[in-house]
This record gives C-alpha cells, sequence and structure tokens, in this order.
C-alpha cells in the first residue's frame, strides 16, 4: 500500500480555486477589469472641448451684441427726438405770419435843388411789426428800397439790417436819394405851393432779406416783397400823410 505524503502546513489553509469561484458567485459582487487602452468614456472627451469653446464663443457674443443693440435703440431715439424738434419748427416757420408795416412820417429834405444838390431827398420813416409769438424775424443786408410816382422811379434807399422780437415792433428812418430823371411836374408843383395844398400819391417798393429763427433754428435768407401806397396833402412843409396801405408777399 502506498504511503501518503503528508501536505505542507501553507497547502492546509489554501482554497480551493473551484471554492472560490464557488463563493464568489455565492456573494452576488463582481469585479471586472479591463486594460486601461480599452476604457470608452461618453461623451468623448473632444465633445467636452468643442462645448467649451461654444460657452467661450457665445459669452464674447453676447457684449458684443448687447453694446449694438443699445447703440441702435440711441441713434433711433436721438433721430425721432431731433425729427419732431424739426418737425415742430417747419410747423412753426411754414404758419409763421409776414411783418407788417406802415408809414410814420413822410419828409421832403432841400425841396428846392441848388447847384450842389440837384435832386431832392426823401426821408420816409416806417414802423415794422412781427405779429410772430415765437419767431424772431432777422432783416439781413441787401435790402433796396424804391420810390415811385406815377410807376416812375424817382429815389432809390437801402433798407436797414435788425434783429426784431417776437411780438415787437420797430421804428426806423430811410433816406431816399432823387434819381438823375427829372422830377415830374406835379410834384415840383406840390413842393413849390405855399398857400394852396397839392395832393400827391406815391407808392413805395421794397426788397427785404428776411430769416426766420425760433430758439437754435434758423432758415436762410428769403427776401419778401413790401409795397405800399400813400397820399401826402403837400410835399412842401408839414407833409401829412393822408391815405396808406401796406402789403408784405413771402
Amino acid at each position: 500500500m502506498a504511503e501518503r505524503v503528508p501536505l505542507p502546513d501553507n497547502a492546509k489553509h489554501e482554497p480551493n480555486p473551484i471554492e472560490t469561484s464557488e463563493l464568489a458567485s455565492g456573494s452576488g459582487t463582481y469585479i471586472v477589469q479591463v486594460p486601461k487602452d480599452q476604457i470608452y468614456r461618453f461623451p468623448p472627451p473632444e465633445h467636452a472641448v468643442l462645448a467649451e469653446r461654444h460657452r467661450h464663443l457665445l459669452q464674447q457674443k453676447r457684449p458684443c451684441c448687447s453694446c449694438c443693440l443699445c447703440i441702435f435703440i440711441s441713434v433711433i431715439i436721438i433721430a425721432l427726438v431731433l425729427g419732431l424738434i424739426g418737425g415742430i419748427g417747419v410747423l412753426v416757420f411754414l404758419q409763421h405770419k409776414s411783418p407788417k408795416f406802415q408809414i410814420v412820417n413822410f419828409l421832403v429834405n432841400n425841396p428846392l435843388p441848388n447847384h450842389n444838390q440837384k435832386h431832392p431827398e426823401y426821408d420816409i420813416a416806417l414802423k415794422a411789426e412781427n405779429p410772430c409769438q415765437r419767431v424772431r424775424i432777422l432783416y439781413d443786408e441787401g435790402g433796396d428800397a424804391s420810390l415811385f410816382f406815377k410807376q416812375q422811379e424817382i429815389a432809390t434807399g437801402k433798407y436797414p439790417t435788425f434783429d426784431q422780437a417776437p411780438q415787437n415792433s420797430t421804428v426806423f428812418k430811410m433816406i431816399f436819394r432823387g434819381s438823375k430823371i427829372t422830377l415830374p411836374k406835379e410834384m415840383e408843383k406840390s413842393i413849390k405851393s405855399t398857400n394852396q395844398k397839392v395832393h400827391i400819391s406815391l407808392s413805395i417798393s421794397m426788397g427785404v432779406p428776411i430769416r426766420l429763427k425760433m430758439g437754435a433754428l434758423k432758415t436762410g435768407s428769403k427776401k419778401a416783397s413790401v409795397s405800399c401806397n400813400l397820399t401826402v396833402d403837400t410835399l412842401a412843409k408839414h407833409t401829412r400823410i393822408l391815405s396808406q396801405e401796406c402789403q408784405t408777399k413771402r
């Protein structure tokens, strides 16, 4: 009968491989070891990098878009305000009233010309009235005026420059210097008459450059035509205006 060889002490305590697998299967816990180079991630790391880049781009674009939107809205608001102010100004300018004129005084200087002065001068005082409530009237340089007798020009003058406030009136004088034509007989008779007064009908025509101003708004210069018809009792001393009528056309 064969002799039994005793086992080492270490072998007595090592479990059988079959028994080890049975113990593992009975516990319900499994440990699976996979090589590191075969591990897969869901989603892949490349997707995370792309998402991070996209997030940074959105953060950079949002402030720029917000700034552009604010600028656009500001421009629209400013344009609307300026358009409203301009529209109101244009409406006021279009509806403004023309200045009114009235002859205050009429005087003939040097009624009997001498060798030094061959033609008489006419000293005429007028009153200009601005009927507008909010618009100033600016009378620019370049205004001219003529004095007529029966549609014949007998003297010329220059319109003065001044600034007129709303609802204000201004009295100014104009010197009309006689032209080189011979003085009409009716006028000469009225100048020389002392006892009997000879009535004379005259007319004044003026081209007046006018600008309108309201606050910071101002229009360009435009010439207004002013015509006045008047009748005086005499061209001698103490001339008195019997009737007059003035009209202004823009």
